[in-house]
């Protein structure tokens, strides 16, 4: 990422009234979990454990034939109670 691309990250989630982090993930993850309340690092913990599956399926090369929408829709559905 450039300087200036930073710099328009930092503009675009401040107008919003968010920090960079969560305009990203945001912007990545959609709605995700409930994160309200928590420390940087449950928010972290609760990532890891959201990716670890994925990471071990990509480093053994099983990799999804889904699109991005099906994977986001499928997350959400996933950590919704």
């Amino acid at each position: 990422m450039t300087p200036e691309e930073h710099q328009k990250l930092k503009a675009i989630a401040a107008l919003q009234g968010q920090r960079i982090k969560a305009q990203v993930l945001n912007r990545t993850l959609g709605e995700g979990p409930a994160l309200a309340g928590t420390n940087e690092h449950e928010a972290f913990c609760a990532s890891a454990d959201f990716l670890k599956p994925r990471i071990e399926q990509a480093r053994r090369w099983e990799l999804s034939s889904m699109s991005a929408a099906d994977i986001r829709r499928e997350a959400r559905e996933q950590v919704r109670p």
